[in-house]
């Protein structure tokens, strides 16, 4: 049996952008290569999460959903900030998606 997903888009925000240009959470040298006016211009990203079920805690998947793409974000860009649905909200924003559509399933 399948798990149903939640899916969201993650919106960058301003707040992000001037984070990450900041120098205080760098050191000396990083991000020289980095371009994350691309990161932050892109415009959003999906994200999918597996909601709770039977045999597992059932936990809100905003917040979930929240904390996991910062773990995310770390590994990828080393954003390090908490892990946590305020430190998430401060730079992003989380959109529900109501509707997925999978153009490679039939119809």
């Amino acid at each position: 049996m399948e798990m149903e997903k939640a899916h969201y888009a993650v919106v960058f925000k301003r707040e992000y952008l001037e984070f990450r240009q900041s120098p205080p959470h760098e050191p000396e040298g990083a991000g020289e290569e980095e371009d994350v006016s691309e990161t932050a211009d892109a415009g959003p990203i999906v994200v999918s999460i597996t909601q709770g079920g039977f045999g597992q805690d059932v936990v809100d998947d905003e917040r979930q959903a929240k904390e996991r793409f910062l773990e995310y974000m770390f590994a990828y860009s080393g954003l390090d900030v908490p892990r946590s649905a305020e430190s998430f909200d401060k730079y992003f924003e989380l959109r529900p998606l109501d509707e997925i559509v999978d153009l490679d399933e039939e119809f």
